[in-house]
C-alpha cells in the first residue's frame, strides 16, 4: 500500500512519529523536573548559607561585648574566641562568593521555566497527533522546531547534579506529581467545565 501522497497520515506513519515525539516529551519532563529539584537544594543551601552568617555575626557582636564590658576574666580567651568567631565569617563571605547558591537557584528556575514552556509545547503536539488535527508534513515541522528549541534551552541551561536527577525521578514515578487523577482535575475546574457533575445533575433526565 503506498504512502498518502497529500500530507496526510497512514497509521504506520502516525505511530512512529508519535511514539519519537513521546520519548522526546519524556526526557524533556524529566530536565524540567530536575531544574526545579536542583534549584530547591541550592536555595536550601542558600538558606543554610545565611542563617550561618547571620547567627555567627551575632555571636562575634556578643562576644565582643562581653569582652567590652569586662565580663570575661581572661582577655586572652576572649581574644581567641573572637578571632576565630572573624575567621569563620571570612570563611562564609569565602563561600558565598564563591558557590553563589542564590545566583545558582536563580539560574535553574529560570531554565525550569524555559523547560517547562518546551514540555508544554511538546504536550500540544501529542494531542494534536492524537486528534488527527495536523498533517504528517506538518507535525514533522513541528517537530524540527521544537528539537531546534530544545538544543538551544538545552545549551544555555547550567549543569544539573545526580541528586537533582534522583528526586526528580522519585517525584515523577513514586510521587506522580505530573500526573492527576480525574478527581482531583474536576476539582481544579469550574463545575461546567468537570466530566463528573453532582450526582443529583448524573441522576436527572
Amino acid at each position: 500500500m503506498n504512502a498518502p501522497t497529500d500530507g496526510s497520515f497512514s497509521q504506520p506513519d502516525r505511530e512512529i512519529l508519535l511514539a519519537q515525539i513521546r520519548e522526546s516529551y519524556g526526557r524533556v519532563v524529566y530536565t524540567h523536573k530536575t531544574h526545579e529539584k536542583q534549584a530547591d537544594l541550592y536555595f536550601q543551601k542558600h538558606r543554610c548559607e545565611q542563617r550561618f552568617f547571620v547567627g555567627l555575626t551575632a555571636l562575634s557582636s556578643g562576644t565582643f561585648l562581653v569582652a567590652l564590658l569586662g565580663l570575661v576574666v581572661d582577655e586572652v580567651w576572649a581574644s581567641l574566641v573572637t578571632s576565630f568567631v572573624a575567621l569563620l565569617i571570612s570563611g562564609v563571605n569565602l563561600s558565598v562568593k564563591t558557590f553563589q547558591y542564590g545566583e545558582e537557584t536563580q539560574k535553574h528556575r529560570d531554565a525550569a521555566a524555559q523547560v517547562w514552556n518546551l514540555r508544554e509545547s511538546y504536550l500540544s503536539l501529542i494531542t494534536d497527533l492524537r486528534a488527527g488535527t495536523k498533517t504528517l508534513d506538518e507535525a514533522r515541522a513541528r517537530r524540527d522546531q521544537l528539537q531546534q528549541q530544545a538544543l538551544e534551552v538545552y545549551s544555555a541551561a547550567p549543569r544539573t547534579t545526580s541528586d537533582a536527577y534522583g528526586l526528580a525521578q522519585k517525584a515523577l514515578k513514586d510521587n506522580e506529581e505530573l500526573t492527576f487523577s480525574e478527581s482531583e482535575l474536576d476539582l481544579l475546574l469550574p463545575v461546567k467545565l468537570r466530566n463528573q457533575q453532582d450526582g443529583k445533575n448524573n441522576d436527572s433526565k
